[in-house]
């Protein structure tokens, strides 16, 4: 069996007296990798103090990944992007003419915003951006995707006609398919090349799921990036309402074998967060799957059942850490 390291995301609190004491407890109870989110908030709002938290950090041995959170909206997590509050322009447009609360993959001018938030990562410490679940706008279920799709800004429908000598239509079809694809393909070439430029590493966690609505359909196209080190995703059952046992096996199973052909590092994530009640110990499960699979580091999303933030929050958040810390600490004899 792989040796396991194990790695946790941290957010919700810059205080670095409170900081410290937590991370201080995390160390204790074994977490070798911990994820700092780096909002646009935290970018703009929290730098100095964020340096001072990676500083503590890596002080304390953990190796920390910096996580692009909710940045131009086309990442994930629970944050808004500022970008998009001042550079509508710049915004996916849909099918149907409206702009979204995401950033177009081709916005230049958003490549020069994340060049400066890449440079932020390096000012802070960060030797590795996390790259997290990258996805075009995702629409809720009453919109009805692929009724709806986007993004049909000018920036896209010039290159798309480039690509494909016919203008971009109304309909989804399967060459947008393979244009929006191409089109976060082409970020992150982008992206990773200007991180490794500056000394940065890049790892990347994909959605659980190659698909049209997320924009991914090959997850071998980015994975195969020389600029990538590590990749990984996020199978997380109770969000997705998916069956654990085919959920998290299928996905640790492509991500080990994608990592295995083009010679990177991996990771899977376990879903601490809006774990139902009664069925926590499911958590165990899903453990017990990826140990089946050569996955190098096993991390979970987030500390303490996510209790801080109450929209995402586990129904009973202490069960949830409670396993989270007994797996972690007995690993070796589970």
């Amino acid at each position: 069996m792989t040796e396991i390291n194990f790695g946790i995301s941290y957010f919700g609190n810059r205080d670095i007296k409170h900081v410290e004491k937590d991370l201080l407890e995390l160390k204790k109870i074994g977490f070798k990798k911990i994820v700092h989110t780096y909002s646009e908030n935290d970018f703009k709002f929290y730098e100095k103090t964020m340096k001072d938290i990676v500083e503590l950090s890596e002080n304390l041995g953990f190796e920390t990944w910096i996580d692009p959170w909710g940045v131009g909206g086309i990442f994930g997590g629970e944050a808004f992007s500022g970008f998009l509050q001042d550079n509508m322009s710049e915004a996916q447009i849909s099918n149907l003419e409206r702009s979204l609360g995401s950033v177009c993959f081709y916005s230049e001018k958003f490549r020069d915003f994340i060049k400066k938030w890449i440079d932020s990562v390096k000012f802070i410490g960060g030797k590795i951006i996390f790259w997290d679940e990258p996805h075009f706008h995702l629409f809720n279920s009453q919109n009805n995707f692929p009724n709806e799709w986007s993004c049909r800004c000018n920036r896209c429908t010039e290159k798309f006609k480039k690509e494909f000598h016919y203008e971009m239509p109304l309909i989804f079809n399967e060459d947008i398919v393979k244009f929006r694809n191409d089109s976060i393909l082409d970020f992150f070439k982008f992206v990773t090349s200007y991180a490794e430029e500056i000394g940065l590493k890049n790892y990347l966690c994909f959605l659980p799921e190659e698909s049209k609505e997320i924009g991914i359909t090959n997850y071998e196209d980015i994975s195969s990036l020389n600029n990538i080190e590590n990749v990984g995703s996020d199978p997380y059952w109770y969000a997705f309402n998916k069956p654990i046992e085919s959920f998290v096996e299928e996905t640790t199973k492509k991500i080990s074998e994608i990592s295995k052909k083009y010679s990177k590092d991996n990771h899977i994530w376990i879903q601490s967060f809006k774990v139902p009640n009664e069925r926590e110990e499911e958590i165990y499960t899903a453990f017990e799957i990826i140990k089946n699979y050569p996955i190098k580091d096993v991390l979970f999303w987030g500390t303490e059942g996510c209790k801080i933030i109450s929209s995402i929050s586990s129904d009973n958040p202490e069960k949830v850490w409670e396993i989270i810390k007994n797996i972690v600490k007995n690993n070796d004899s589970m």
